[in-house]
C-alpha cells in the first residue's frame, strides 16, 4: 500500500485510514449510467440526482474522510452493467465503504467487491480504532403469508444474521463500531448489533413518499440513522467527527 491509499482488498483485512476527520453516510444512489433508468419517475426531487450527489459530496467530503454507503447503489442486474456506476462511486471524494442493498443484484453477497477505490465490509482503520461491518438485512413480511413464504423469510433472516455476525466478529477489537445495513434494523438484527457493541447503525431503503416511517434514532444505546439520499436532499449526513 502506497501513498496513503486504502487497500482495495479489505475483506477481513485492514485498510489505511490516515488523518481521517469525519465520517459521512449516504445510501440509495440508484445509479444507472450504462442503462439509464431516470429516478424522477418517483418525483421531481430525483431529477439529475447523480450530479447533485457529486456536487454535494465534493463540497463537504474530504479525501481522508470516511463515506459509508449502505446499499441500493446501482440498478444494474449484472456486474458488467454496474462498471460505470462503480467508477462514478469510486471517483467520489473520501474513503468509500459499501454494503449491498435489495436492488444491488449485480453484487454477489458472498464475494468481495474488488473494485479500486471502493471497499466492502468488514473494514478496519489502519490504527484499529474504527471498524465497519455490514450486510443487506431483511424486511419481515407484513400481513398474512403462507407457511412456505414464512419459511423462506426465516431462511433469509438466518443467512443475513450469519453474515452480520461474521463481519462483526472481525471488528470486535475496534473502539468505534459502525454497522451498515440496507433495510431498517428490525429486532433480529438490532439485537445482534447491540450484543456486539455497535455505536451507530446506518441504513437506507426508506424513501420520501413511502408508507413506512423511520424508526427511533436511538435504541439500546445505539444510534440508528436513515441515510437514504432523497431524505437528505442528496447531501451526505455527518455521522461523527474524529479528533
Amino acid at each position: 500500500m502506497e501513498g496513503g491509499h486504502v487497500n482495495t482488498n479489505t475483506r477481513g483485512k485492514r485498510g489505511i485510514l490516515l488523518f481521517m476527520r469525519r465520517i459521512w453516510g449516504l445510501a440509495d444512489t440508484h445509479l444507472s449510467f450504462a442503462q439509464p433508468k431516470p429516478m424522477d419517475i418517483f418525483g421531481d426531487h430525483w431529477r439529475d440526482h447523480p450530479a447533485r450527489i457529486e456536487k454535494n459530496c465534493r463540497a463537504v467530503v474530504e479525501e481522508n474522510d470516511l463515506l459509508l454507503m449502505p446499499g441500493d447503489l446501482s440498478w444494474a442486474m449484472r456486474r458488467p452493467q454496474a462498471e460505470m456506476d462503480l467508477a462514478w462511486l469510486s471517483a467520489l471524494p473520501g474513503i468509500k465503504v459499501l454494503c449491498k442493498g435489495n436492488h444491488d443484484y449485480w453484487w454477489d453477497s458472498d464475494r468481495p467487491l474488488n473494485y479500486p477505490g471502493l471497499h466492502d465490509t468488514p473494514f478496519i482503520s489502519e490504527d484499529g480504532k474504527i471498524g465497519v461491518a455490514g450486510t443487506r438485512g431483511w424486511a419481515l413480511p407484513n400481513g398474512l403469508i403462507t407457511p412456505e413464504e414464512q419459511a423462506q423469510s426465516d431462511k433469509i433472516v438466518a443467512r443475513e444474521i450469519h453474515r452480520l455476525r461474521k463481519r462483526l466478529d472481525a471488528i470486535k477489537d475496534c473502539e468505534l463500531k459502525i454497522a451498515l445495513i440496507h433495510y431498517p434494523p428490525i429486532p433480529p438484527f438490532a439485537e445482534v448489533l447491540a450484543e456486539h457493541g455497535v455505536a451507530t447503525i446506518l441504513y437506507g431503503h426508506l424513501h420520501l413518499g413511502g408508507n413506512e416511517s423511520t424508526p427511533p434514532e436511538e435504541w439500546r444505546g445505539m444510534r440508528a440513522l436513515c441515510v437514504a439520499c432523497d431524505r437528505l436532499n442528496f447531501m451526505p449526513r455527518l455521522i461523527a467527527t474524529i479528533k
